[in-house]
């Protein structure tokens, strides 16, 4: 019977790891699976060592305050995988943790297969990364197409899956009567607004958001803004932040649960989203899309100074287009009005609005049509029977 320990680090490795393993389930029934995992793969009877919860740090500061506990951890997984010795160690996406575990493995003598699901952004910082991993994984499972090419001049072996997202949107069905169980009016048009998922980000973003939203509100009087609360715990940082705008709750914008995300994305006119992997989603629902974030002075230190990150572009939709689809303002360049500016222009310039999404459909096109969670069972399963 072969044993695998796969790690989660946070909710999107949860929801790419369940797919997986329910693939793997059906091609192997006998494996044996534990690790590090979320909701979603404990419901498939995943245990181990800690719940993927207790590793949810994100940000740069974000790890820095929380070193002593995630230092203590690391170790303790490391001892448990080398004690287990498992046939081979599924590594979902948290590259920080997951790529200095796969070199201590094999430092400390691990002869399993190591498998990294979702390759770390080697072409936006850490090009060292690409000899550590070749020296310490089997294989790696890439979720955009343009990353094997980082590694072609290396023995390790690299295989696009396609984009989990592609599928998922595919296989969408919008709820029934989704403004009303929402409490949107009917019949307004949609600026759907993706403030992020983190306290801290909403309390530096939200307010400049909203005073661009206002902006565009005085221009397009007839649009209703739908703000996407990602969780109950964020309603009052984001009810405090509205209560400092002109923008009126329940007249000019409404809060609408993330569970009504891909319907919001659907109906929206425009969307105005912090950036991240809900650009991707927005860009496969083909909405025009301003996309902002605003980093904090330590970040933005860490970011030019130690990392030297140096892109044209942050939105993933422009990194595969190679050029800008969707406006972004980052950082400096971002502030109400020019906020305000890209969105009514997306809005109302129907020359820009083909343009981006014509851009829109190439990206989808890019990202071709797969059965992403099979396509990485099988993968991995073929690396594992040579263990």
């Amino acid at each position: 019977m072969k044993k695998l320990f796969v790690f989660a680090g946070e909710t999107s490795g949860d929801l790419h790891g369940e797919k997986v393993i329910s693939h793997l389930k059906k091609l192997s029934p006998t494996l044996h699976v534990e690790g590090v995992a979320g909701p979603k793969m404990r419901n498939l009877g995943i245990k181990g060592p800690y719940k993927m919860e207790e590793f949810q740090v994100m940000g740069f500061s974000d790890v820095i305050f929380n070193f002593r506990d995630l230092y203590k951890k690391f170790y303790a997984v490391l001892d448990h995988i080398l004690k287990t010795n498992p046939d081979g160690c599924l590594l979902i996406d948290y590259p920080g943790f997951n790529l200095r575990l796969a070199k201590k493995l094999r430092e400390n003598g691990y002869k399993g297969k190591l498998i990294h699901f979702i390759c770390p952004s080697v072409w936006a910082w850490g090009k060292s990364r690409i000899d550590l991993m070749a020296q310490n994984l089997d294989l790696l499972l890439t979720i955009y197409p343009f990353e094997a090419a980082y590694f072609a001049k290396t023995p390790l072996k690299v295989q696009y899956i396609g984009n989990p997202l592609v599928e998922t949107i595919d296989a969408f069905s919008p709820k029934p009567h989704f403004r009303e169980q929402a409490q949107l009016p009917e019949g307004k048009p949609l600026i759907a607004l993706f403030p992020g998922s983190r306290k801290g980000e909403i309390e530096r973003n939200l307010l400049t958001q909203l005073k661009a939203l206002s902006i565009v509100k005085e221009k397009l009087p007839n649009h209703k803004i739908a703000l996407s609360v990602v969780s109950p715990k964020l309603q009052k940082v984001i009810s405090d932040q509205i209560q400092k705008s002109d923008l009126k709750l329940n007249s000019d914008l409404f809060l609408v649960p993330s569970c009504f995300n891909y319907e919001l994305m659907q109906e929206a006119r425009v969307a105005l989203a912090k950036s991240g992997t809900i650009t991707l989603e927005l860009a496969l629902f083909k909405k025009p899309t301003v996309v902002v974030y605003g980093l904090t002075i330590l970040n933005r230190f860490i970011a030019k100074y130690l990392l030297k990150l140096k892109l044209p572009f942050y939105c993933i939709v422009n990194i595969l287009n190679q050029k800008e689809v969707f406006p972004e303002l980052i950082a400096k360049g971002f502030d109400a009005e020019a906020c305000a500016n890209s969105i009514l222009e997306l809005e109302t310039n129907n020359v820009k609005r083909k343009e981006v999404i014509d851009g829109c459909t190439s990206v989808r096109e890019k990202l071709g049509t797969f059965t992403s969670g099979q396509v990485a069972a099988e993968a991995i399963y073929e690396t594992l029977q040579k263990s």
